[in-house]
């Protein structure tokens, strides 16, 4: 009789175990899909970009260590984000990925920088949300939004936030937050919410945070997996269509003097940027502010944007970088100061065409490399 009993609890054990395992494989991997890379249209001037900031908010709390249709949601946010990322241009942008609600081993605080905020970078933001493993803990929607605002306080132009989350376990507490911040933000400011499972009342919040936002939406992760709908959605979110604009070729010896520009506009003056960067400067924007009035009084006139870096670094390095600093001050332009793109052309000129000859190239933080890290204007006439 008591080895009878032993062998039932053992069967019973085993049923247990059995039962877990068939749990246990039920959950998939979120695989990669494709994705339809928007950086040729970008490159080629069909598209630009319409925001100067952006966070992306991940929940990484305990709900979202649940399953939805046998994928933990978890995976599915972090999937969603990398879609999203790759899909994304290099887009002149601070950018940041902010998340909350973590399981302790993650982070004792309640909403943590994992990337940024600096110029946004594909492999940066890669690299952050790779960080971000496991999910656990309260769901601190509010003290992520917050944080957000903050994050976002010094950048101007054209701002967005997007949360991803299952919004369950929630009061109406992140609606009032989203509310206040746009309040103090205005208009410049986009909140958009991405639907993680299929909890009603999650869903109800996540719409209601969108809504806050004049031109925000809400959007159910589960419609992104292919690669064109990620494609609308980037577009939709942080570009625009442009005018197709010639790009203007570089002379070797005078550079764009064959133009024969006429001096209607002296000088709209150098827009600097800190070493080995595309992001604009307080300074810069400020700069760009007190002339945007002057291109708008000026209909006939257009304006070829030259791009230059300091002689540290390597000549293709350069080269691609002076193009982004022409390319950010020209986004600045059509985003903020509301330019029409096909007055506006871009060329890099590398450490070719130094305003300041610098004697030691290693020398980063020189008056001469400084005054090198600039971008120029050349105003035409029609």
């Amino acid at each position: 009789m008591k080895t009878i009993k032993i062998r039932f609890v053992l069967m019973m054990v085993g049923l247990v175990f059995l039962a877990s395992c068939a749990t246990s494989n039920k959950t998939k991997m979120v695989s990669d899909s494709m994705v339809n890379d928007l950086t040729p249209g970008f490159e080629s001037g069909e598209l630009t970009s319409k925001v100067d900031g952006l966070v992306i908010l991940l929940d990484a709390s305990s709900s979202m260590s649940h399953t939805y249709q046998d994928y933990i949601k978890f995976d599915i946010a972090k999937a969603f984000v990398r879609r999203m990322n790759n899909t994304m241009p290099p887009i002149s942008a601070i950018s940041g990925l902010r998340t909350f609600g973590h399981a302790p081993e993650l982070s004792r605080e309640q909403t943590q920088l994992f990337s940024g905020m600096t110029p946004y970078s594909r492999s940066d933001m890669n690299k952050g949300l790779s960080a971000v493993t496991p999910s656990g803990g309260p769901t601190p929607m509010t003290s992520a939004i917050e944080g957000a605002g903050a994050d976002l306080d010094n950048i101007m132009g054209n701002k967005a936030i997007i949360i991803i989350s299952d919004g369950k376990d929630l009061t109406d507490q992140p609606v009032q937050a989203a509310q206040a911040l746009q309040t103090k933000v205005g208009d410049t400011l986009c909140i958009y919410t991405v639907m993680i499972g299929d909890d009603e009342g999650g869903k109800i919040l996540m719409e209601k945070i969108a809504k806050t936002s004049p031109c925000g939406f809400m959007t159910l992760a589960q419609d992104l997996t292919s690669a064109e709908p990620m494609a609308d959605y980037v577009s939709d979110v942080f570009l625009t269509k442009a005018e197709m604009t010639a790009q203007v070729p570089a002379s070797q010896e005078q550079g764009l003097g064959y133009h024969k520009a006429e001096p209607l506009i002296m000088d709209l003056g150098n827009v600097h940027f800190r070493f080995d960067n595309a992001a604009l400067t307080k300074e810069g924007k400020t700069r760009l502010d007190q002339n945007i009035q002057v291109l708008m009084d000026e209909p006939d006139v257009e304006v070829v944007i030259s791009g230059h870096t300091s002689a540290s670094g390597t000549k293709d390095h350069n080269q691609a970088l002076s193009e982004k600093r022409a390319s950010s001050v020209r986004d600045y332009l059509i985003n903020v100061g509301k330019i029409q793109p096909n007055r506006l052309s871009v060329v890099g000129y590398g450490a070719t065409n130094p305003a300041i000859l610098e004697s030691d190239p290693e020398q980063i933080n020189s008056e001469a490399a400084k005054a090198n890290m600039r971008v120029g204007f050349e105003v035409l006439t029609k």
